[in-house]
């Protein structure tokens, strides 16, 4: 069974968008903003309009798996935080929180949320290593039957201190061992992870941090976002990273690539299929040459990449039609309304749930756009 909860938002049209999908025991709440006063009415109002929006979709906060909240300003912070407690104290999902340049609508947070419908009752969560779990409602790890979702894993010891502050390489060193150890507690190891994303601060965008992520990368070469945002908290963290593991996913998974020589470099693919699940990598309009195509064009770059999901999709034997969710990187306020239009050209009829961010700048200065996506078998008929 599926469903396209679309309520007529400002957001929606201009991205194509559902506020949520559901998709049999799964819901995608899309990066939803509620624009106009203060932050803290803001929050309040984007958590429930999330709640709502669970609703129609069959399920309710004590569902939700996950959330990422996204946000302007680094003063928000912890009023946002502190919305997030209220809204989800007693269910305490994975979350990340992370600081972007803009977001749509001239909002100054944007949260989305992942839930299943059976998580209410059969949930486990561990605080351990999340210094402001308590301040902010949510936990390190949730585990709902074979998958795992870690919340934003950053360079903190035993006792929430700060692990080689503003060194990025070691920072990504602590968290693949910080991430290794929560996996294994859980029944995991590295080669069970499918999806992961790391957000790194603006001041180390230059700084690779892959060889710290290797032990965790190369194992199951999961998919891969590698985005640069404002901050993601502690001026001193350099980076932070989430992701999501299927327990024994290493002994069924099935990885593509698309003959980038980048791909095979940084151990991961462009898509991976667990399951009824696809996860597709954050894709650009990088071609198999390693030559941005369309520099500095957002617009074609974004249907280029469109074009790239899709195709990762169906060679997962799934249609376009069953992209459930969409989360798209955007440099630049100018080009927000460009990949909006190619959004809406290539996936308007799909209508996903969507996130959309504005970033200062991604892997090269040409492009413009970077666009994650997953699908759910069936979703479409």
């Amino acid at each position: 069974m599926a469903f396209h909860l679309r309520r007529g938002t400002p957001f929606e049209a201009e991205y194509g968008a559902s506020s949520a999908v559901q998709s049999g025991a799964r819901a995608f709440v899309s990066g939803l903003v509620s624009p106009g006063g203060d932050v803290a009415s803001q929050a309040k109002r984007v958590f429930d309009d999330i709640a709502s929006a669970l609703a129609d979709c069959g399920a309710s906060p004590a569902d939700v798996v996950r959330t990422r909240v996204f946000y302007a300003n680094a003063a928000d912070l912890s009023a946002i935080g502190a919305a997030h407690r209220d809204a989800f104290e007693d269910v305490r999902p994975a979350a990340t929180f992370v600081q972007v340049t803009r977001l749509p609508l001239g909002a100054r947070l944007a949260v989305e949320a992942e839930a299943l419908r059976c998580a209410a009752s059969s949930r486990r969560t561990d605080a351990a290593g999340a210094p402001n779990a308590e301040a902010y409602g949510y936990s390190s790890v949730v585990q709902v039957g074979d998958e795992v979702w870690l919340a934003g894993v950053a360079a903190r010891g035993s006792n929430s201190e700060l692990v080689s502050p503003k060194d990025a390489a070691a920072q990504a060193a602590c968290i693949a061992q910080v991430v290794t150890e929560r996996l294994t507690s859980y029944g995991a190891t590295p080669a069970d992870i499918v999806s992961t994303r790391h957000y790194t601060a603006r001041a180390y965008h230059e700084v690779s941090t892959f060889e710290g992520r290797r032990a965790i990368m190369a194992p199951g070469e999961p998919t891969s976002a590698g985005i640069t945002v404002e901050g993601v908290g502690h001026p001193d963290l350099a980076l932070t990273l989430d992701l999501e593991t299927v327990v024994g996913a290493a002994k069924r998974r099935r990885n593509l690539r698309t003959g980038r020589t980048y791909e095979v470099e940084h151990c991961y693919s462009r898509s991976v299929r667990v399951g009824d699940v696809v996860y597709v990598s954050g894709s650009t309009s990088v071609n198999l040459k390693e030559v941005v195509d369309w520099p500095h064009d957002a617009y074609h770059q974004a249907l280029q990449t469109l074009g790239v999901i899709c195709h990762t999709v169906a060679a997962q034997g799934l249609p376009f039609k069953d992209i459930v969710r969409t989360r798209s990187y955007v440099v630049g306020e100018e080009n927000l309304a460009s990949v909006a239009r190619a959004l809406r050209e290539i996936l308007g009829g799909v209508c996903p749930a969507a996130t959309v961010v504005g970033v200062p700048v991604l892997g090269r200065p040409e492009i413009l756009v970077e666009i994650e996506a997953t699908a759910v078998a069936g979703h479409g008929h």
